[in-house]
């Protein structure tokens, strides 16, 4: 079994497996110096994840705008600018429904704009005929 390598400096062993980071680089993160601005920017796991496991390019930004709708705000996670399309992160079914509102919300206010919601892993939340949105091989009724 090969050891996996620090996705920074792609040298040394993996010793903060949480970030994928050998103990040198990890501590340059905690710093905030030297190390590529993904790493600093991002520091949500789920986020760093989707990163890794969904862009192939690097035309897209992190937390790009904020959007007021009405007394709440709303910033998406990601916008691909290959694809001009807003991307949020929905990590869990919970986060997903706690945030349901808000999102039909931008899509009422700001119907000319694109939002997808994805998993962490980069699928697509798809919406059916029925109403019935997937999420991980589950269906869950939106009511």
């Amino acid at each position: 079994m090969s050891e996996e390598t620090c996705i920074e400096c792609k040298e040394r062993p993996v010793d903060v497996k949480k970030r994928g980071l050998c103990y040198a680089c990890y501590q340059r993160l905690r710093k905030g110096t030297g190390l590529t601005p993904i790493y600093v920017a991002i520091a949500n796991n789920r986020e760093f994840h989707f990163v890794k496991s969904y862009f192939t390019h690097n035309n897209w930004t992190h937390t790009p705008a904020v959007f007021y709708l009405g007394k709440t705000k709303y910033t998406p996670d990601f916008y691909d600018g290959e694809r001009n399309v807003f991307i949020e992160v929905s990590g869990s079914r919970q986060a997903y429904h706690q945030n349901k509102a808000k999102y039909e919300l931008f899509k009422k206010t700001f119907p000319k704009i694109k939002l997808e919601i994805r998993t962490p892993d980069g699928e697509l939340l798809s919406k059916d005929t029925n109403g019935i949105i997937e999420w991980d091989n589950i269906q869950l009724k939106i009511i």
